[in-house]
């Protein structure tokens, strides 16, 4: 029997120059039934993102589902996931669920406190311990990193006097108390070496999504053969490497539509398309709208992020 197809989500978010946290936070936008969309319908894909998140859940109950475990969720419930992660919260049928969101650039972090380090700190491996797998946990389990989570989304929030220079140290703590719960738990000790493998792939497409860029290129930048390669990314991110490379740049496109006035076929040059045909046709199959109808609806640009549903094989 062929494998069914189901709908997957890649959240794509971004970051002001600089920053190494995006805080997503208030009652009135996080309050919510969760599973469900604004008009009430079941919400059955997971999600994934391009940054780590980090969720605080201050009030009600249900289950957060990380790939293919569930946890039961209530007040002082934390969640840590890695990018590329598939994820999701559901709500006790009928009640609210209250959860503030974080994202956290490691790599960023990592590279900041090898500045700082007397040792000559191993920012890959240590990203990828991190990255490793997602954490669940209750705050009375882990308190130093839960406090630091709670002292990161008030600075997030007040912004008061020199809060950038307060958030890069309370960060770099955060880092630390997340490592030293991966080094200490068994569950987290088991490393993934099919994540760590495709890492070249992911930063090579971010680098270089202008263009022209084959699999070929993709599978030598990981130092594997094509047809590995195409499996082991297909099994990490939920979705061929086509459809990964076509995300990123109807992503960059959308951003240089809202922020420019180039013209259509400046903008698919310049995210790697030769022609305006394939870019609009991959606009429009990514978004579901023409590249055109974007650019007139900015309600359609939610904030800091952008949503792309890709279809991923079932059984990841």
């Amino acid at each position: 029997m062929a494998k069914q197809k189901t709908k997957m989500q890649f959240r794509y978010y971004t970051m002001a120059p600089g920053s190494q946290v995006l805080a997503l936070l208030g009652e009135d936008e996080w309050r919510r039934e969760y599973g469900k969309d604004e008009q009430g319908k079941y919400i059955p894909e997971l999600h994934f993102h391009n940054y780590m998140e980090v969720g605080n859940c201050y009030d009600g109950r249900g289950k957060t589902i990380l790939r293919d475990k569930d946890y039961e969720f209530k007040e002082g419930s934390i969640v840590i996931v890695p990018p590329n992660f598939p994820h999701n919260n559901i709500s006790e049928a009928g009640t609210n669920g209250f959860w503030e969101w974080m994202f956290f650039d490691m790599e960023s972090i990592l590279l900041g406190m090898r500045e700082m380090s007397y040792n000559n700190l191993d920012v890959e491996y240590l990203k990828n311990t991190i990255y490793d797998a997602p954490l669940f946990f209750h705050q009375e389990e882990y308190p130093q990193i839960a406090n630091l989570i709670l002292e990161i989304r008030d600075e997030c929030e007040r912004k008061v006097y020199m809060y950038h220079e307060k958030l890069r140290g309370l960060l770099q703590a955060f880092t630390v108390e997340l490592l030293r719960i991966r080094n200490t738990s068994d569950e987290m000790s088991r490393k993934n070496p099919r994540n760590i493998q495709i890492v070249p792939a992911i930063e090579y497409v971010k680098a270089h999504f202008a263009e022209e860029i084959r699999i070929q290129d993709l599978a030598d930048v990981c130092n594997i053969s094509t047809s590995h390669f195409r499996k082991i990314f297909q099994e990490c991110m939920h979705m061929p490497p086509n459809d990964y490379v076509n995300a990123i740049r109807v992503y960059e496109a959308a951003k240089i539509l809202l922020k420019t006035h180039l013209s259509m076929e400046e903008t698919a040059y310049r995210v790697g398309y030769e022609s305006v045909s394939t870019f609009t046709r991959n606009f429009k199959k990514i978004m579901g709208m023409t590249p055109y109808q974007w650019k007139k609806s900015p309600d359609n640009y939610a904030g800091q992020m952008l949503n792309f549903k890709i279809s991923a094989l079932k059984g990841w």
